[in-house]
């Protein structure tokens, strides 16, 4: 072979290589996409879907960023980072979102829940079947007995997450509805305290009453009752949400809508995962079983993601083109 032969050659090997390079680097932003990773099992499953499907499917590089609801999306809205929040319960952080859509640095480009959030009061179902008359809010007055622990002469009703916009409404939803004078509100103090005295009890068969949200693991595999409430009432319902309330009202909890949140980089440069981003939606009863199936099976959020990615490829391979989702199942061991 000739030298100038050889030459055309391994240019010609250049081109194409570099051509392959080209078209496996097909991501739309030219950074690492940084992806909320929140404390919850729900939101850090649906982070680690999308970073799978960024990285096999759309080419791009991701980092998953340890965050809770309020501090990431002040730092979403404020200085453009991170790039995504899967799951953020709009209800927590409300103003947030008005202040990103205001200043159009973060937008919301789906619903995640098109079931919307659902934050309940909730007892064991084994509670129920024994007291048939515990069917609503009202009915716990009768029964605070039921729910006393040892050293208090009151039932003791388990708050929201310290931090929540749900723990202030829960204790002012207790008094509003006379609770306060037979039950203590008691924080666990973390999400993981929480469940721990939820699966105690329940393990035990002992009635517990607790503020809840789903989707979840613990309603996904244990078998709760959502107590009724008075329908929410949202004319007379912002007092409920200030902790110094003075006059609470009986009503229920608002549905709340969980959104993705998106910088708008994401909304303007990269209009192909945007659309992947907002099409992303789990039905509550997906996500309660998928989170189950997680607890079941003692996997982290990663391997439960890789579990639904191979599993339940009629859900997700709708999010994305045809060709993306190919390259995604090909990279699924």
């Amino acid at each position: 072979m000739s030298k100038s032969v050889r030459t055309v050659t391994a240019l010609a090997a250049c081109i194409l290589s570099a051509g392959a390079l080209t078209a496996q680097a097909s991501c739309e932003l030219d950074e690492t996409i940084q992806i909320a990773d929140m404390s919850w099992a729900s939101a850090s499953t649906i982070a680690h879907v999308e970073s799978k499907i960024l990285e096999h499917g759309f080419g791009c590089k991701t980092e998953l960023i340890p965050g809770e609801t309020v501090t990431t999306a002040t730092t979403m809205v404020k200085k453009g980072r991170p790039h995504i929040a899967p799951e953020l319960w709009s209800s927590n952080a409300k103003k947030l979102l008005e202040e990103g859509e205001q200043k159009g640095t973060a937008s919301v480009a789906g619903r995640v829940f098109p079931d919307g959030g659902i934050d309940a009061w909730w007892v064991p179902k084994y509670v129920v079947e024994q007291y048939p008359d515990i069917k609503s809010a009202q009915d716990l007055a009768r029964h605070s007995e039921l729910f006393k622990v040892e050293g208090s002469d009151k039932g003791r009703f388990y708050n929201s997450i310290p931090g929540w916009a749900s723990e202030t409404r829960s204790s002012n939803l207790m008094h509003a509805y006379g609770l306060d004078k037979n039950f203590e509100v008691f924080s666990a103090g973390s999400g993981a305290a929480l469940d721990a005295a939820i699966v105690s009890n329940y393990k035990r068969k002992k009635p517990i009453l607790f503020f809840y949200w789903a989707p979840s693991a613990i309603l996904g595999k244990y078998e709760m009752v959502r107590l009724d409430m008075k329908p929410y009432d949202p004319a007379n319902d912002s007092c409920n949400a200030e902790p110094n309330c003075k006059t609470p009202v009986a009503t229920g909890f608002p549905k709340t809508v969980v959104n993705t949140l998106v910088v708008n980089k994401i909304k303007q440069d990269a209009p192909s995962i945007y659309q992947f981003l907002s099409k992303v939606q789990f039905e509550n009863g997906t996500m309660n079983s998928l989170l189950a199936w997680g607890v079941e099976n003692s996997a982290d959020p990663e391997q439960t993601a890789e579990y639904f990615l191979k599993s339940q490829q009629n859900i997700w391979t709708s999010w994305v083109p045809k060709d993306v989702a190919d390259k995604v199942i090909a990279q699924l061991k």
